[in-house]
């Protein structure tokens, strides 16, 4: 399984220094688009959004990519 952000995701996390714990987060494969995925660290929580869940297949397999977004919001 793979995370990706979008934009706003990605300019948050930068901001917050958290880029490289975002993306190699594993929440894993019952993570469902609306589920809020939230990280803590040094004392703050920092939610993101599941927006999108894509099944990426080639030669290597088949992975779980979802992607994140920020602010997290209700779907």
């Amino acid at each position: 399984m793979s995370v990706t952000l979008t934009a706003s995701a990605k300019h948050y996390a930068s901001k917050q220094a958290i880029t490289g714990l975002v993306e190699t987060l594993d929440p894993g494969s019952d993570c469902a688009v609306g589920d809020l995925v939230s990280l803590e660290t040094a004392g703050a929580r920092h939610d993101f959004a599941v927006i999108r869940r894509r099944w990426v297949c080639n030669a290597n397999g088949v992975k779980l990519e979802l992607t994140l977004d920020y602010p997290a919001r209700s779907i």
